[in-house]
């Protein structure tokens, strides 16, 4: 609310409107103003500008904020460690900037695997934080992957997944890295999975999805491996569904079965799967979840 106050555009007369709906817990703000000062909707967790430096400096010394410049990541990093969607980010014509915030009851499995993070100050790394977000709802990460959601560079994407890498929950790591990709480690899952006692309840939560998937879920899986390989095999879509090796290999014969695969020449522990072309005309967009890049959002200074 604030930044849709303080970083408004004063220039028009329109009202600055904040709506709470008790029915989906969300709280909407729309402020008149669209983006200035060289942010878009590519940047938006990373670009700072501030249109009104003097208002937002009054603000910061009142203590009504803390520092200036973390607003969007905080909104961020506190709806993903809560266990729920980011913000919904939207300009709009007028031009005007529309804010939501849909929360409703915390995922407490969520938040206590990141209760769980050490060193403890990375707890409040809004990297670590999408990192992990994404990784609860999509079974791998590719740094390409990470720029999207940190909406960073690759390489900085990349120095995020390692700083990511590098905390530990339970004295293991938090995340692994496997062949090319990242992926949410044994340790996470388990502890992930033991808060919530019931792996059926993440699921309708839309977390941890990929594990033991079921058919669609499974092809979901595999599609989203091979829009960045060439092939799959029983240890990738094992280490993707926490499946044995011997039902991870039944898995991907069924879909050989259903026409979505077909083998390659190697066979024995080098067995792999080759996409058919009905696998390839599946959809693509909608195979990666909804960890959405916003599209415009007033910026804290």
């Amino acid at each position: 609310m604030l930044n849709g106050v303080v970083h408004r555009d004063w220039h028009q007369a329109e009202a600055t409107v904040v709506t709470w709906v008790e029915a989906d817990a969300s709280l909407e703000v729309v402020s008149p103003g669209g983006f200035v000062g060289g942010v878009n909707a590519g940047n938006v967790l990373t670009q700072r500008y501030s249109r009104s430096p003097a208002l937002a400096d009054a603000v910061r010394a009142l203590g009504l904020v803390d520092k200036q410049g973390i607003g969007v990541d905080r909104m961020y990093r506190e709806m993903v460690t809560l266990g729920h969607r980011p913000p919904l980010l939207l300009e709009e014509p007028g031009p005007r900037v529309r804010v939501r915030l849909t929360g409703g009851k915390p995922v407490v499995p969520v938040m206590r695997l990141v209760d769980e993070i050490e060193p403890r100050e990375r707890q409040a790394d809004v990297r670590v934080a999408m990192i992990l977000h994404t990784l609860l709802h999509e079974p791998f990460i590719t740094a390409q992957r990470g720029a999207e959601v940190l909406q960073r560079t690759v390489q900085e994407a990349d120095e995020a997944l390692r700083v990511a890498g590098s905390c530990v929950v339970d004295g293991n790591p938090l995340i692994e890295p496997y062949r090319d990709v990242w992926v949410l480690s044994r340790a996470s899952t388990e502890l992930t999975l033991r808060a919530a006692g019931d792996l059926a309840a993440l699921k309708r939560q839309g977390v941890l999805t990929n594990l033991r998937p079921d058919p669609v879920e499974a092809t979901r899986v595999v599609r989203q491996w091979l829009n960045v390989h060439d092939r799959v095999s029983s240890g990738d879509y094992a280490t993707l569904t926490e499946l044995t090796y011997a039902g991870a290999r039944r898995a991907l014969e069924r879909m050989v079965t259903d026409g979505l695969l077909e083998r390659g020449e190697t066979a024995g522990r080098n067995a792999h799967f080759l996409p058919t072309g009905i696998m390839r005309s599946g959809p693509r967009k909608s195979d990666v979840s909804d960890v959405p890049s916003p599209e415009s959002v007033e910026v804290d200074g």
